[in-house]
């Protein structure tokens, strides 16, 4: 299945990055007393695809949700966000799963959609994360997973074909439909057992165990 296949992009949040907290879509939408989908659309339009200072994104997000009183309290959410960026805290099983394929000569990418910090503060780097050769992040390139620019602009770092792409994800949504219509392969990881999974691709409860799917070999135990 995957025979064509030379690198596989991660996406962060979620898969390779816990995040004890859940999305920021739905802990600002619970905060604010707002629509999910409305906060989603405010984020992605003016924190994800370009770098928004902290105050300004929070002034967006508090005055299209009509609770103007809760700036100071959104600020300080999206900069908790931000600084667990800086030092993200992994899944246990995320550095051996890069370690595995990337010694079985993958070539690894990741490719997230993430607020920026402040156009004043420091770009956070992986440089701390072995393997990997490209992060790109939507508020750098100006655009957003499931928009098949994002995409493309992976396919444009790495000089790779669609074909040659596999995309790790936990959203249907936006990973796994962004990349299948992108002409990538995909798997979809699921950490929940309960939880729904896409219907059109392999899934995965744990990331190593992309390890035989890519190979065809037992998972190694961790």
């Amino acid at each position: 299945m995957y025979e064509q296949v030379r690198a596989v992009c991660f996406d962060i949040g979620g898969v390779l990055v816990r995040l004890p907290r859940g999305a920021l879509a739905t802990e600002l939408a619970a905060l604010l007393g707002s629509d999910l989908e409305r906060i989603r659309d405010l984020l992605i339009e003016h924190g994800k695809k370009r770098r928004t200072s902290v105050p300004r994104l929070a002034q967006i997000l508090t005055e299209g949700s009509s609770a103007p009183e809760a700036t100071a309290t959104v600020q300080a959410v999206l900069r908790q966000r931000l600084a667990d960026m800086a030092s993200p805290p992994l899944f246990p099983d995320a550095l051996p799963t890069l370690t595995a394929v990337a010694n079985r000569g993958y070539r690894i990418c990741l490719l997230s959609n993430a607020i920026g910090p402040d156009p004043d503060a420091p770009t956070p780097t992986w440089g701390a994360v072995k393997h990997v050769e490209q992060v790109l992040q939507s508020w750098q390139i100006g655009a957003c997973k499931p928009a098949h620019a994002a995409f493309l602009a992976v396919e444009k770092a790495m000089d790779l074909a669609p074909s040659e792409l596999v995309m790790v994800g936990d959203s249907a949504r936006f990973d796994i439909d962004g990349a299948l219509s992108a002409g990538w392969s995909a798997i979809h990881l699921v950490r929940d057992p309960a939880a729904p999974a896409h219907s059109g691709v392999p899934r995965i409860g744990a990331l190593i165990d992309l390890i035989p799917l890519l190979t065809n070999e037992e998972v190694p135990c961790l």
